[in-house]
């Protein structure tokens, strides 16, 4: 992994702190995740990423049927 500075305006440094303590995720997990959607967006392949990319600590991707469980059920 390489280290690298970003610069970012006093309001988007606010909202990423409040938003990795809502969280429970890292300000630079939030980096790194914001590179990689951006990369998609604009169809970069990325590779395989080797760290976790959800708090419970496995991808989010094992996670899909227990976070959509209940998903569009009447109330």
């Amino acid at each position: 992994m390489l280290q690298t500075t970003v610069y970012l305006r006093d309001e988007q440094v606010a909202a990423l702190k409040e938003t990795a303590a809502r969280l429970g995720r890292t300000e630079a997990d939030l980096h790194r995740e914001a590179v990689d959607l951006v990369l998609a967006q604009h169809d970069t392949p990325m590779g395989v990423c080797e760290m976790p990319t959800a708090s419970a600590g496995r991808p989010l991707a094992a996670q899909t049927d227990d976070l959509l469980k209940g998903f569009g059920a009447d109330r």
